[in-house]
């Protein structure tokens, strides 16, 4: 638990997968590292953050969610069953006490949890009290990736959202609530934002999301094969990065393991390095 200002700040680790290295980690945006040197599997995390304060109680990205996923966690080595709900519970917040859903984008490991299954086995929205927000051209990238074929995203995940009309979109970046914005980067998907809090009394942070997933992908020419515009995403990263060192706002990680949460800062050299937050 982080207190930020005015805000109670929660960074909830929903489980680890598995991933090839090469898909994963890029260490230039031109080329990957050859196999012989890099393990068969890279280990990460996934990190959803709750926030409390000012009367309002929000989640950002809700992860894989609970309903089922035999592919996933087969080709993934995915922990199942997922932890981000019972860790919800345990920090004494029920699913209808979130009042606001911010969707970074539409992956499934991001955004799955934003449905359920009903007794009947259609899915619902988990958090039926609440206003999910996406940007427009997300939804308009998934559905035409789901009719290409691509798996990275899948229908139950936010279709219903639409349906039970929970779903607010956006239009580039915008103040969400009183403190909360979004900064649209695109870059690893269409549609992809960052969320940036602020506490008052000088305290910021920002959640990541995949622009930058782990510190591994903090160099500016450090890439991953999942996204779909490098220039975009270079160039919003070295924005968001120098802005952030800069002021020197917390930084959520969401797929980091173990380094989740840090401040950075830029050396006389130029180089950055981290100061790490303990959760």
């Amino acid at each position: 638990m982080i207190q930020l200002g005015d805000f109670r700040l929660d960074l909830i680790n929903d489980g680890l997968f598995e991933l090839k290295p090469d898909n994963f980690v890029r260490v230039g945006a031109a080329e990957t590292p050859p196999m012989s040197h890099v393990r068969r599997r890279v280990r990460v995390a996934f990190n959803s953050l709750l926030i409390r304060g000012r009367g309002r109680t929000i989640v950002i990205d809700p992860g894989t969610g609970d309903k089922p996923h035999s592919q996933q966690v087969r080709d993934y080595h995915m922990e199942w069953p997922r932890k981000f709900f019972p860790a919800l519970t345990e920090l004494g917040v029920r699913p209808e006490g979130v009042d606001t859903v911010i969707l970074t984008h539409l992956h499934w490991d991001h955004c799955g949890g934003a449905t359920s299954l009903d007794a009947g086995g259609k899915p619902v929205p988990v958090f039926w009290n609440a206003k999910y927000f996406v940007q427009r051209r997300e939804l308009d990238a998934a559905r035409a990736a789901i009719k290409a074929g691509d798996d990275s995203f899948l229908a139950d995940d936010f279709e219903p959202l639409i349906t039970a009309h929970r779903l607010q979109f956006l239009e580039g970046d915008a103040e969400v609530l009183p403190g909360i914005s979004v900064e649209w980067t695109g870059g690893h998907s269409p549609g992809h934002q960052i969320v940036r809090i602020d506490g008052g009394h000088g305290k910021r942070a920002i959640y990541l999301s995949d622009l930058v997933p782990t510190i591994a992908q903090i160099p500016f020419d450090s890439v991953m094969s999942y996204d779909v515009n490098v220039d975009e995403l270079l160039s919003a990263k070295e924005r968001v990065l120098m802005a952030a060192a800069a002021r020197e706002d917390l930084l959520f990680f969401v797929h980091a393991p173990r380094q989740r949460a840090a401040h950075l800062q830029r050396r006389p050299d130029g180089e950055f390095q981290l100061e790490h937050v303990q959760l």
